[in-house]
């Protein structure tokens, strides 16, 4: 079958509305929230909005209390799951065009969400009507589930779960990762923080980062004006702004916003204002922070850990607060299948002195390669690209495929078009996005023929 062919028809219409789903700030909002959206307005808008195209291209919607939407269709044999999100995280630092108003330039689409998640949940989606327009899903039913809070703990998946008792999926991908396919994902602290009652005058106040799961790109500092410490930042090349606000005269350090599983691609901003900070004022804890926290993975405090098949450990920083007695921050750690996540983290709190507390920690997801669900993905992958070499990932990023059964990570980032997720001016190639539809309406075929 050509499934270029068949999603031809739908290339328009995707991505328009592709666009109209990333016009809508759907980031987490408490403040908002309420019954029917637990998760704030934006993000009650952006599942609505998916709902509504469910409805007129014929699916069956479940709107999930709020929680999820849930297009459904087929009414007996395997079920084929697709698990999808439609919350983005902040849109922090600096973007040539405004976040929320999709901008095409050339052949990119740039606006927060376009690769994480609502490029590849508009593809799904057009790539399962496209199946369902040509009288293609026949013996076997299919439901792509978009949430509302993968980038806050995925309580959208597990309310699904485990409040509606929702049925688990015979095969599922979540279309959240990269390409060809991710079998083995890494261990997460889940809600992890550190914390200490301490005295770090002259600053007065800290806040800081976006989410736990980006590196922290801008941290606020509260402290009288000190022309002499701007000037010696302004010798090192430190990136930096000044201002007053309500709590009095601040700097902003500034860094770059980089995903909580890849640290290393990032500047965090907090840990270069306690190298800045604590070298100037002599605030020896901010100096030992400094110096500890400085190699992502974890060797300078002696949490690091190597695994076979995941690799490396890695430790991002991403919330920060300081109220002048208490230093609190979130750590976003990922392990592999050999590592010891609680020796790691009473390894950090021995050397830097603080309380570490966690819940909700993921264990390390690992499917066998000769699976039934990895070789048929990966067989419809090679059809379709052409890429024959390319072998399945391990990653350090966690997905839905740890929420749910049968699940693994499809797509979508191409090699060499991972889209800036979780950072500034985020994209999608429109060609990736066609072919992705394609691609997903293949993989949903060829699972709902397994069984």
């Amino acid at each position: 079958m050509n499934y270029v062919k068949l999603v031809k028809p739908y290339k328009e219409d995707a991505r328009l509305s592709l666009a109209r789903l990333c016009s809508i700030d759907s980031v987490y909002d408490a403040a908002s929230a309420k019954k029917g959206a637990p998760f704030g307005e934006g993000v009650k808008k952006a599942l609505d909005y998916v709902a509504a195209l469910g409805e007129e291209y014929g699916f069956k919607v479940d709107k999930c209390d709020g929680y999820c939407t849930e297009l459904s269709y087929g009414d007996k044999g395997p079920l084929i799951g697709i698990y999808a999100h439609a919350d983005v995280v902040p849109a922090t630092g600096d973007w040539t065009t405004p976040p929320f108003e999709p901008d095409i330039r050339g052949k990119k689409m740039f606006a927060r969400g376009t690769s994480d998640d609502k490029g590849p949940l508009i593809a799904a989606l057009y790539g399962v009507k496209a199946l369902k327009d040509a009288g293609l899903i026949r013996g076997f039913r299919v439901r792509l589930v978009v949430g509302g809070n993968e980038e806050n703990g995925s309580a959208c998946l597990a309310y699904y779960f485990g409040k509606l008792k929702k049925e688990e999926a015979d095969y599922a991908f979540t279309p959240d990762a990269d390409f060809p396919l991710v079998y083995a994902e890494k261990g997460t602290s889940g809600d992890c923080k550190a914390s200490k009652e301490i005295d770090l005058s002259p600053i007065t106040k800290m806040k800081g980062g976006s989410a736990f799961n980006a590196v922290c790109d801008r941290l606020r500092v509260h402290l009288h004006k000190d022309d002499g410490f701007e000037s010696a930042l302004k010798v090192k090349g430190v990136s930096f702004l000044t201002g007053n606000d309500e709590d009095g005269d601040y700097i902003d350090f500034i860094g770059l916003s980089a995903h909580g599983s890849t640290p290393e691609k990032g500047k965090n901003a907090a840990l270069i204002a306690f190298e800045e900070l604590g070298s100037y004022y002599g605030i020896a804890f901010l100096s030992l922070l400094a110096t500890l926290l400085k190699d992502p993975s974890g060797r300078g405090f002696g949490g690091y850990s190597d695994s076979p098949e995941l690799g490396e450990s890695t430790y991002n920083y991403g919330l920060f607060d300081y109220d002048s007695k208490t230093l609190t921050f979130s750590i976003d750690h990922r392990y592999g299948e050999s590592a010891d996540m609680e020796k790691d983290l009473e390894a950090f709190a021995g050397k830097t002195t603080m309380e570490v507390t966690h819940e909700g920690a993921q264990k390390v997801l690992l499917y066998k390669k000769d699976s039934p669900l990895v070789k048929t993905l990966m067989g419809v992958y090679r059809r379709l690209t052409g890429d024959v070499f390319s072998r399945p990932i391990a990653m350090g990023g966690g997905t839905y495929a740890k929420e749910a059964a049968n699940c693994v990570a499809f797509g979508s980032a191409f090699k060499g078009h991972e889209g800036d997720i979780h950072s500034p001016n985020e994209y999608i190639y429109l060609k990736d996005l066609y072919r992705q539809m394609a691609i997903y309406a293949a993989a949903v075929y060829a699972l709902g023929r397994l069984s």
